[in-house]
């Protein structure tokens, strides 16, 4: 019913740039839940995908949000492999505009950002530092949810990860395995040379910076044991320092879900974390 109902939910978004859709509440909906809406529900949810995600199974998350937030905006912001490398273009910076636009028009909105994976957080660090530099503060956000994330990066995980994004048939997946090892060979190579720390790793250090993600917002982990893609206890690592710097933390963990698969195999369970997290939010 859900993989359905997030099939006819797609066709509602509007999609504004390559990376950046939009969901608007019916206006019905809106009316009637106006009074519910002003008393706890987010008025803006920012969903920031993994990378190399397809639309349609990002968007299965949209019926969850729409079952508790009937009246919020859901901004879906995609994620690509190219965004690790070319990130701070000109090009990607502006793909990015029409998300600093909408929280710019609404300085009151009570917003939820929800993240996936390493390319959800190298998403949010590079909206945050994009929206410090051109507004001169903090990026707003009262929860923020790190699902499947962050992890730090390896030779092993990044291939893995970088896998997802490669074309199915054998024949093409051969050849471009071969050719990724050689790029993170000599990516590696090249950032030992120049003593430079990886994005992925710099990442994981910076969202647990308070010049950068604001304390105020409160956050849950959401990750697995099983997850081959980020190792757990990474992703506690994370969750220890954060609360360490003064974040309000809360880590769920499961035993046996895969990488950005625990709504999916443990549905109820993964929404009543959603719900009870924003439940926090004064």
């Amino acid at each position: 019913m859900a993989g359905n109902k997030s099939s006819v939910l797609l066709s509602h978004f509007v999609q504004i740039n390559p990376s950046v859709y939009v969901y608007e509440a019916p206006k019905s909906t809106t009316e009637t839940d106006k009074a519910t809406a002003k008393h706890g529900h987010p008025d803006i949810v920012l969903l920031l995908s993994w990378s190399g995600a397809n639309i349609k199974h990002v968007a299965k998350y949209t019926p969850g949000y729409i079952d508790l937030y009937p009246t919020a905006q859901i901004i879906l912001v995609t994620s690509a492999f190219t965004d690790f490398v070319f990130g701070g273009s000109a090009s990607k910076k502006l793909q990015l505009d029409p998300v600093i636009q909408i929280f710019i028009s609404n300085p009151d909105a009570r917003i939820l950002v929800h993240l996936f994976s390493n390319g959800g957080s190298h998403k949010l660090w590079r909206l945050a530092k994009l929206y410090k530099t051109t507004q001169g503060q903090l990026l707003p956000m009262n929860a923020l949810v790190l699902d499947s994330a962050p992890g730090t990066a390896t030779f092993e995980r990044s291939a893995e990860a970088l896998a997802y994004e490669m074309p199915q048939p054998w024949y093409l997946r051969l050849p471009g395995f071969t050719l990724l090892y050689l790029f993170l060979f000599i990516f590696g190579v090249v950032l030992t040379i120049a003593g430079w720390t990886n994005t992925i790793d710099r990442v994981w250090k910076e969202l647990n910076d308070p010049d950068l993600i604001s304390v105020q917002a409160i956050r849950e982990y959401i990750y697995s044991k099983a997850d081959r893609l980020v190792f757990w206890k990474d992703v506690e690592d994370h969750a220890d320092e954060a609360e360490a710097k003064g974040y309000q933390v809360k880590k769920e963990t499961f035993e046996d879900t895969g990488h950005v698969a625990h709504m999916r195999l443990e549905y109820e369970r993964y929404w009543n974390e959603i719900a009870a997290l924003w439940n926090k939010v004064d």
